[in-house]
């Protein structure tokens, strides 16, 4: 796309991807677009990168954005009873709040470096507007339920959804579980995928009761269970699956469906369980990486969430098969590769979507060529992302003006009592 451009001027490095590296280059953007990574570059207004890193924006493809109001509130409950405590509390939910607390998850998104995040909640025309004023790349939906269904409203809530998102969000449709929505809702939901080309995102196979559940009821696992109903495409975005069968990686491979991982939420919750990453990736099933939200992680950052990944699947293999290379893939080309947009990589053609991380932070240093993946992975948390760019344009730059901003809106939310 033609427009404005920006030139990212003598980056001390470049990680276009998990394996490629460039050193002292420049970065050239027209509209939202790369449109050339090289030396020797000019174009636009132009921005001093010589004591930058320059990745890919992170994409957190699950979240609850709209929770970042109930951080550290319900810290101790196991995932029932957890839900139970969350329903209560969003009884006090308005679309006012909501689209507050969004935008505080956003800013916080942003100043760790994510550049695009898929969200399931409450109002999600609040956060759609949030996303819009605060310039990041989005997706989220209505959340098709039997309510809704025996409403007849499943159509309208997406379509006048997808009639007013901003060019910056991308509507899909969302299923909160297999085990709280009946056949014909996620029938419903399925078919509406099909028939608008929209992305379908549940959460499945998260925990052992919701396994046996399913089994007991339906006779089958939960994966096969909606891909017996229809709903296992190649827009189909499965958070979760920590109890998972190896038959059901052969349906997700089969039709092409994304695994979105959240390694800290489940540990925090207790949900036990072993996602078969290794066994995924080496299938070639697409997975991403996602925080969940603030009520249950309770971090956004997804440098933190990269690490967790590692740690938890090494120590859970006895293995050291996933490391920096695999999880980096995730939390960037993967999320982007599950809505069908080209993103996640530094390279000409891709969407200006980036991070530039301080180069002289102690988390990243020693810095050499041979590490730099390494230390983002290992070491570096969201605090050292200094600027954040999202289709070309400079959505967060760390400063004062940023920090009192965010604080004024945490200050307004925490004046609601839950």
């Amino acid at each position: 796309m033609a427009g404005r451009q920006l030139t990212l001027k003598n980056c001390r490095y470049v990680l276009v991807d998990k394996a490629n590296m460039l050193e002292n280059v420049d970065v050239l953007i027209e509209g939202d677009t790369i449109v050339e990574v090289g030396k020797g570059l000019g174009g636009g207004d132009e921005l001093d990168c010589r004591n930058c890193v320059v990745m890919p924006g992170l994409a957190n493809a699950h979240t609850h954005a709209a929770m970042w109001i109930f951080r550290g509130l319900f810290d101790r409950e196991e995932l029932p009873q957890w839900l139970s405590a969350v329903e209560r509390a969003e009884e006090k939910l308005t679309p006012e709040i909501v689209e507050l607390a969004s935008k505080a998850a956003i800013m916080e998104m942003l100043s760790s470096g994510t550049t695009l995040f898929v969200d399931m909640y409450l109002y999600p025309e609040a956060t759609a507007k949030a996303s819009s004023e605060l310039g990041i790349r989005a997706a989220m939906g209505p959340v098709i339920n039997d309510k809704v269904v025996e409403e007849g409203r499943a159509e309208k809530l997406v379509t006048d959804l997808l009639g007013a998102a901003p060019p910056n969000v991308t509507t899909i449709i969302n299923v909160h579980t297999t085990y709280t929505a009946s056949e014909e809702a996620l029938k419903t939901a399925a078919k509406l995928s099909q028939k608008m080309g929209l992305n379908l995102q549940l959460h499945v196979s998260e925990t052992r009761q919701e396994v046996y559940k399913i089994k007991k009821e339906k006779g089958v696992f939960p994966v096969e269970y909606i891909n017996k109903l229809g709903a296992l495409t190649s827009r189909t975005l499965l958070v979760h699956m920590g109890w998972v069968t190896s038959w059901e990686l052969s349906l997700i491979k089969e039709a092409e469906a994304t695994v979105v991982h959240c390694p800290a939420s489940n540990m925090k919750l207790a949900t036990g369980g072993f996602l078969p990453l290794v066994e995924m990736l080496n299938s070639g099933i697409n997975a991403a990486l996602g925080t969940d939200g603030a009520a249950s992680n309770n971090s956004l950052d997804m440098f933190r969430e990269m690490k967790t990944a590692v740690l938890l699947h090494r120590n859970s293999y006895w293995r050291t098969d996933i490391g920096a290379p695999e999880v980096f893939e995730m939390a960037t080309l993967g999320g982007y590769r599950a809505l069908g947009l080209k993103g996640g990589r530094v390279a000409k053609g891709y969407l200006a979507d980036l991070a530039l991380l301080d180069a002289a932070s102690p988390r990243l240093r020693p810095l050499r060529r041979s590490n730099v993946l390494s230390n983002l992975v290992y070491s570096a948390c969201g605090c050292d992302v200094q600027a954040t760019i999202v289709g070309g344009h400079i959505a967060y730059i760390r400063n004062e003006e940023f920090k009192e901003k965010i604080s004024e809106i945490a200050e307004q939310l925490e004046q609601i009592d839950f």
